[in-house]
């Protein structure tokens, strides 16, 4: 029997998007009293010819995973689009510039924003492959807590016993459906959970895709 294990839901239609010259933003998630290691995850959609400006008061490691699109990250020349990601450490008061380089159409992309992390490279850039189904690897090979991202068929189902106890999962669903520790999740819908051992989730709808991480 599975046992319920507290939890925060943010659900995608109850998201604020703040619409920029040539860009539309939103925050996922927004960790205030900074208790976890994932301080912010944001959603951004670049129109064409769009571009975006970050600027962090604090050393960061940034996760930037495109999911539509190709784009390029200041300081780091080689475009990175769906189908990869890119870890980057980034000093305080230095502004990152990332720019859509699709010039047909937008592109779209999170950006997760951790506690700076002492051995993550400057740049460290992965090609993520979803041939294999049904499974979870890691979207970052170089951020050193756990982080995964899988592709599922309907009904297909997954388990994940966690590396720390004391950590917390979050999980967003990308695409499709899936009943993640018991409750039922849909595209763009996150969940923050605690108090558990062992993840349980199921999709619910074919080709969803879903990613995770210990924070």
């Amino acid at each position: 029997m599975l046992v319920q294990t507290p939890s925060k839901i943010f659900k995608n239609d109850f998201r604020i998007w703040q619409e920029n010259e040539k860009s539309t933003m939103t925050e996922i998630l927004k960790d205030e009293e900074q208790t976890h290691t994932l301080l912010s995850l944001k959603e951004v959609v670049l129109d064409i010819e769009g571009e975006v400006r970050f600027n962090f008061d604090d050393e960061r490691t940034l996760l930037i995973l495109p999911l539509y699109g190709e784009i390029i990250i200041s300081d780091f020349y080689e475009p990175v689009s769906a189908g990869m990601s890119l870890t980057l450490n980034t000093p305080s008061g230095k502004d990152i510039v990332i720019k859509n380089l699709v010039h047909h159409d937008r592109s779209d992309f999170l950006i997760f924003e951790f506690k700076k992390d002492e051995y993550t490279q400057q740049f460290s850039k992965n090609e993520l492959d979803f041939t294999l189904k049904n499974n979870i690897f890691q979207i970052s090979k170089t951020v050193q807590h756990p982080n995964f991202i899988g592709l599922y068929n309907g009904r297909a189902e997954g388990y994940y016993a966690l590396k720390e106890s004391n950590k917390s999962i979050f999980g967003m669903v990308i695409n499709g459906a899936f009943e993640f520790q018991n409750r039922l999740m849909e595209s763009r819908d996150a969940i923050l959970l605690w108090n558990l051992e062992e993840l349980e989730f199921e999709a619910l709808s074919e080709n969803a895709l879903i990613l995770f991480m210990e924070i």
